[in-house]
């Protein structure tokens, strides 16, 4: 009888221990968000002397999440170091949409917009504040 109450304790314990474990561990990382449609749109030259595209993203994210699409050519940055970026959110059912265009910097008067052949990365932060990984996507070169 002493060894059976003895087996259960030490079970008892050992699912104990693992419960804690297990809620007190680090969670799985969120997923990135997901880009289901990418349309490119040429910039006029009056808007961008220097050439370039309008990139509108699609996807899902998780309900309610921040959604930020940048463009990570370093010549696309601002003379402050400033990303090309957007943000959006996602609504109730996930669903998000984004446009990365052109915008003039307001240090160097410059104009900056995103590049055929440029990569930008989209990621969301959940309603709570969980940052996720990063999904890259490269704007075509050619027409689409």
């Amino acid at each position: 009888m002493a060894l059976w109450m003895t087996r259960r304790r030490l079970l008892s314990t050992l699912v104990t221990v693992a419960l804690l474990g297990g809620c007190l561990g680090r969670s799985l990382p969120l997923p990135p968000p997901s880009v289901t449609s990418q349309s490119v749109t040429e910039c006029a030259a009056s808007v961008c002397p220097s050439g370039g595209v309008t990139v509108t993203l699609e996807g899902t994210a998780l309900p309610n999440a921040t959604v930020v699409v940048e463009d990570l050519n370093p010549a696309q940055m601002g003379a402050r170091g400033e990303l090309l970026a957007v943000v959006t959110r996602a609504d109730d059912e996930g669903a998000w949409r984004a446009i990365l265009g052109p915008r003039r910097d307001p240090d160097s008067e410059r104009v900056l917009a995103p590049q055929r052949g440029d990569t930008v990365q989209v990621w969301q932060v959940s309603v709570e504040g969980d940052a996720s990984g990063v999904r890259r996507v490269v704007i075509p070169r050619g027409a689409m």
